[in-house]
């Protein structure tokens, strides 16, 4: 396979055109009128032909000079196509199967069974509302001898009104209509004239009609469905969505093979209309039982008035209906969702038969694994991606880095990947069987297959990398993420930067003898303790050596007090109602023991939070040590440490308050009573303050490392919509979403950088660290 080297007329970020154009001239020796037709916005291919090592050399020089090129595959199409399969095939077509007797009953009871459901709920409200209007129309009978006024004002009014809302809020649900969908990224095709040939020709050989349009998705999956919906289902026509994520990281055959199995389900036109009405009444009921309601808010918004006696009574039977109707669309759900399940599961057997015949029996096993991989590969480049993000960068292309991680997967993840497939079992729930059995099924088939083609599916597309970065930044739009262009990384360059920081968190871990944990941060900034200004360099490294079990089951303590400070924190907020809570399902809150346990953890007076205390001024007095044979730059990363080690106490507040403000809001929500609302407000005004008192201790805090010169400015750059001032407290709370989250990062990051440098000057110096010793010591017990 060959490559080539494409400019993308774009610059790497920070580099501007003069500074490109001079190193293009004094590093790659061009001319000046060479170096003015590449710089930004050319976009031209630089090299073709070379090997992956060749590319990638030229690639990194480009890097270099500042502009940004990415490697594309430009292997020529061979003499004998084997696409000319598909044309033949298309010709012969596959052999069909007509679906039997026995299989078309069970799919006509199945959706019968599941439209059941609606109808049955739509005549539970009718039977109610024929049961109130025949009871109002024959009460008077009953009321003919009593003569109070008001008892028959009584027996007409509260019921009429009672039941009218009751009834109001049970039929809402069938008039309410399913969310919208997501705006999908349509394919031109006569832009991708290889893939409409490929398509054209598969749905011929399946004896299908091909589909209308082509959506594409950055999801590691392809799925087909009818356009537009009801209108769909009367005409036929179908759109194909294809994950981009799989086309980057299978085969040409195993990629047809995956397209011969959507159109697999083309073929099914009884059981793919049937899926269409099944899946529509299962989002249906989901969305009724578990979607959030505007009413909810409206009604709770009105309980916290001062209204007529009555209403308040009006209200909570509307919220007794919104509870029913949830309680009964849940019911049917699960039903209608297990019912469908066996026939979801045969329309898949249905359509692996496809892949087989296609692509060969042997094949589908690979594939299997393949897809699996790219899976894993998948989510592990979403939170590498997340991580960066941190950083306020993103991947330009995650097809492309998803197929780069497949090659950087442990050999031990590959293995379990593998390992998977053959313990895997079709559970109770599974809509999809599991892979042993479609592999199975398939192999059982012991089809030839028609395809053999190895080359990179993406060698079907024109304008592949193009598509890429359209659905990277649609996914990016979807999570609601504002992303500028110059965000955006290519993907060696962000999974290397993703590499150094983990790498510094692994010398972060070593330099502490694996004692680190994320939370709490060690007190460096207290002054050293009674003793240990006097230890030596070695002594307060071996002194943490011999603590080091200790020291881990402190700090391991300590994070488990963390937790346990917001449950108690809860809990006592509550008993100050004269509430009984419980901290847990088997601990009730005891005030005069609880109390006293709430005050030491927030004063950090526990037993280990004093061991780590003693620990934080030998980490202190090891770092002064080690950093006066550091440079200038060394020292400054250790006094930014320790300036945000003074920021814990705020932190940990803050923390604190934040998961006050989001259990109270849930308390809220669930007993509407004015307690859990004075609670919530409460907790948003506490952490509104307190965030931003540590806003403004954090704009003090100059830092080199993350976006904004201080760390206050990188806190305000995560949370871009924050205010500076004091505003709405709830708005405050949903703004600052990523605020706790993002100083521990900063936190974390420059601790990372302050041990790297570290671990460099001790070993320089011949200091041994904490690990050191106890690896030899396990080496010559394992000799012995």
């Amino acid at each position: 396979m060959t490559f080539r080297v494409v400019l993308t007329g774009r610059p790497i970020q920070g580099c501007s055109n003069e500074r490109i154009e001079q190193r293009l001239m004094e590093q790659m020796k061009l001319s000046a009128a060479q170096a003015k037709q590449l710089l930004p916005p050319a976009k031209r291919m630089l090299k073709q032909g070379l090997d992956r090592a060749g590319a990638e050399a030229l690639h990194m020089r480009f890097q270099a000079a500042g502009l940004e090129t990415r490697i594309e595959a430009s292997e020529p199409m061979p003499a004998a196509d084997p696409l000319q399969a598909l044309q033949t095939l298309a010709g012969a077509g596959l052999e069909g199967k007509r679906p039997s007797h026995r299989y078309m009953m069970h799919v006509l009871l199945v959706t019968a069974c599941c439209l059941l459901i609606p109808v049955l709920y739509a005549g539970f409200v009718i039977a109610l509302a024929v049961a109130l209007g025949w009871y109002l129309s024959h009460v008077h009978v009953y009321l003919a001898d009593v003569h109070s006024i008001w008892l028959k004002l009584c027996a007409y009014v509260i019921p009429a009104i009672s039941g009218g809302i009751l009834l109001l809020f049970l039929a809402r649900p069938l008039f309410s209509k399913l969310a919208r969908a997501e705006r999908e990224l349509v394919l031109d095709l006569s832009a991708e004239p290889r893939l409409q040939q490929v398509i054209d020709q598969l749905c011929k050989a399946i004896g299908v009609q091909a589909p209308v349009a082509v959506h594409l998705s950055a999801q590691m999956n392809a799925s087909v469905h009818f356009a537009e919906g009801w209108r769909g289902l009367r005409s036929g026509r179908k759109v194909l969505t294809i994950g981009m994520p799989l086309v980057a990281g299978l085969t040409t055959q195993q990629f047809i093979g995956v397209l011969a199995h959507e159109f697999g389900h083309f073929a099914q036109r009884l059981g793919l209309r049937s899926s269409f009405l099944i899946n529509r009444v299962n989002a249906w009921l989901e969305l009724r039982c578990h979607a959030s309601d505007p009413w909810d808010d409206r009604l709770d918004e009105w309980l916290e008035r001062d209204l007529w006696f009555p209403v308040p009574q009006a209200l909570q039977l509307a919220q007794f209906g919104i509870d029913l109707s949830r309680r009964l669309m849940d019911a049917g759900f699960k039903l209608s969702f297990r019912l469908s399940r066996s026939l979801s599961r045969q329309m898949e057997f249905d359509a692996d038969r496809y892949e087989a015949l296609l692509s060969g029996s042997e094949a589908f096993r690979q594939t299997a694994l393949r897809l699996r991989t790219l899976a894993e590969a998948w989510q592990v480049v979403d939170q590498k991606n997340g991580n960066i993000w941190r950083e306020g960068r993103l991947l330009r292309n995650m097809p492309e880095a998803t197929v780069l991680m497949v090659s950087r997967l442990d050999a031990s993840v590959l293995q379990a990947v593998e390992q998977s497939i053959d313990v895997q079992v079709t559970r109770y729930w599974d809509t999809h069987p599991a892979d042993l059995d479609r592999i199975e099924h398939a192999e059982s088939l012991k089809a030839p297959g028609f395809l053999c083609d190895e080359r990179p599916a993406a060698s079907l597309f024109v304008r592949f990398a193009e598509h890429c970065e359209r659905v990277t930044l649609a996914y990016y739009a979807d999570l609601g993420l504002d992303v500028q262009s110059a965000q955006l990384q290519d993907s060696q360059t962000l999974l290397n930067t993703n590499a150094q920081r983990e790498d510094a968190l692994g010398q972060l871990r070593e330099w502490s003898g694996r004692q680190w944990r994320s939370k709490p941060w060690l007190a460096l900034h207290l002054p050293l303790q009674a003793g240990h200004a006097d230890l030596s360099w070695q002594t307060s490294i071996d002194m943490l050596r011999q603590q080091s079990p200790e020291i881990t089951r402190a700090w391991q303590m300590a994070a488990e007090e963390e937790e346990q400070r917001n449950a108690l924190a809860y809990g006592l907020s509550w008993h100050r109602w004269g509430e009984t809570t419980w901290l847990n399902e088997r601990e009730q809150l005891v005030h005069e023991l609880h109390e006293p346990l709430y005050r030491q953890i927030e004063q950090n007076e526990t037993s280990a939070r004093q061991l780590l205390a003693q620990a934080a001024s030998l980490y202190r007095r090891r770092l002064k040590c080690t950093l006066a044979r550091g440079d200038d730059t060394a020292r400054k990363a250790g006094r930014l440490l320790l300036q945000l080690s003074a920021l814990y106490t705020d932190y940990s507040r803050l923390a604190e308050s934040r998961e006050l403000a989001r259990r109270f809001q849930l308390d809220y929500r669930r007993r509407g009573d004015t307690q859990a609302d004075r609670l919530h407000h409460d907790a948003l005004v506490s952490y509104q303050d307190q965030a931003l008192r540590l806003l403004s201790k954090a704009d003090g805090i100059v830092q080199p490392y993350l976006d904004g010169t201080t760390i206050g400015g990188y806190l305000r750059l995560r949370c871009p919509q924050l205010k500076v001032t004091a505003g709405e407290p709830m708005r405050f709370f949903e703004d600052s979403a990523a605020l706790l989250d993002s100083l521990a990062y900063a936190h974390e990051r420059v601790a990372a950088e302050v041990a790297r440098v570290c671990l460099a000057i001790e070993r320089g110096q011949g200091i041994r660290g904490i690990r050191l010793l106890s690896e030899t010591g396990r080496a010559q017990a394992e000799v012995v």
